[in-house]
């Protein structure tokens, strides 16, 4: 996999008990299983999205069993998920924050998956007089907004079409590129004759209303 359960460590994707601690003589940590089947399913799923079948196996294909590059790995590869020039890459860090946009891409479908409020023993409807539910489409439409401006640049509203999804009804909109940021869908278009981006997948910005 392209990213592993560490990015979801910070405040913004903090997904509790992400890495497990080890029992009593144990000298290794052990990944969330839920987390890493989501990641795993989640991440392939937006590769073939961005680069279609024969891509994203080849792009798979460059990595060891432990995540790392082999020696053979093509340049171009490692430029798409490491970064080149202008373009930060599909993983980076800022200080000792790791950063993705597949993170985000995944902590948005295991937000819907488990409807609860976060504590450390998972995802639980808060009962107490202390604590209050939340409705988790608010943090949804946030994380994936910002999922949308590294995949393929901020969105003006311009149009606007209404849906229905598991958390009622929402608000899908697209426009003109406004971010000065390079988007993962500027890089592959800029590099045509590296990528072959027929099966690349738009997807639009989303607005949760009726709050």
């Amino acid at each position: 996999m392209i990213i592993d359960s560490s990015y979801f460590e910070g405040k913004e994707l903090y997904i509790p008990n992400a890495v497990l601690q080890p029992s009593i003589g144990s000298n290794n940590l052990n990944p969330s299983s839920a987390l890493a089947q989501e990641i795993e399913d989640k991440e392939s799923e937006l590769m073939l999205d961005v680069l279609g079948f024969a891509q994203a196996t080849e792009l798979y294909n460059q990595f060891e069993q432990d995540g790392s590059w082999k020696i053979t790995a093509l340049q171009k590869w490692k430029d798409l998920v490491d970064g080149k020039d202008d373009w930060r890459g599909l993983r980076y860090t800022i200080g000792v924050k790791k950063v993705s946009l597949i993170a985000y891409y995944v902590f948005f479908y295991y937000l819907a998956n488990d409807y609860r409020t976060y504590t450390t023993t998972g995802m639980q409807i808060a009962k107490s007089e202390n604590a209050t539910t939340q409705d988790p489409s608010i943090k949804q439409v946030s994380i994936w907004n910002k999922f949308i401006k590294m995949y393929i640049g901020s969105m003006m509203l311009n149009k606007v079409q209404f849906t229905d999804n598991w958390n009622g009804i929402a608000m899908s909109f697209n426009g003109i590129n406004l971010s000065n940021e390079v988007s993962l869908y500027d890089y592959l278009t800029k590099n045509k004759a590296v990528y072959d981006i027929t099966y690349f997948q738009p997807k639009t910005v989303i607005n949760h209303f009726g709050l």
